[in-house]
């Protein structure tokens, strides 16, 4: 009887130990105490992060020739909307008049192409073209591309959906 006494006068000690150590013990409840902080404010600039230029999916064939990487980055110039390189890759030869104005004016409606090189033979490639539009469809496209000393100097598209 006396090892009983013992044992649950040592249990209580612990838990009063405990509980005077702030531990919490399961089964005794312990108070805290919650003392409110004042709200934290900042002026503090946050920088946006600039947009990440994703390489637009491509296809290529088995063999990349200078003629189809040329198409490619006609395609990775429109992507990033920098016209002006992709006028110079080729856009003024095929834009079939109208000016550098009117050019970029006819990508407006379009968001995103992904062009698929499908063969290359001597200058000409053969390309699938989907063009995501703002409005959230696509038009399908497919045909060729002439290419000459790294410029593009002819195409024959086709829209196919």
């Amino acid at each position: 009887m006396a090892v009983n006494a013992t044992r649950i006068a040592v249990a209580a000690l612990v838990l009063l130990g405990a509980a005077a150590c702030g531990i919490p013990v399961a089964g005794v409840a312990v108070p805290v105490t919650v003392v409110p902080q004042a709200p934290v404010t900042s002026t503090a600039t946050v920088a946006v992060p600039a947009p990440v230029y994703v390489q637009p999916p491509v296809s290529v064939p088995p063999r990349e020739t200078a003629e189809a990487s040329t198409v490619i980055a006609y395609y990775d110039a429109l992507n990033r909307r920098d016209f002006a390189t992709a006028w110079s890759l080729g856009g003024s030869r095929i834009a079939g008049g109208g000016g550098y104005a009117k050019y970029v004016n006819g990508f407006a409606t379009t968001s995103w192409d992904t062009l698929t090189v499908t063969d290359v033979r001597g200058s000409t490639v053969y390309v699938v073209l989907s063009a995501a539009q703002t409005d959230g469809t696509t038009r399908t496209f497919s045909g060729t591309y002439t290419v000459s000393g790294g410029v593009i100097v002819g195409s024959h598209m086709t829209r196919t959906r």
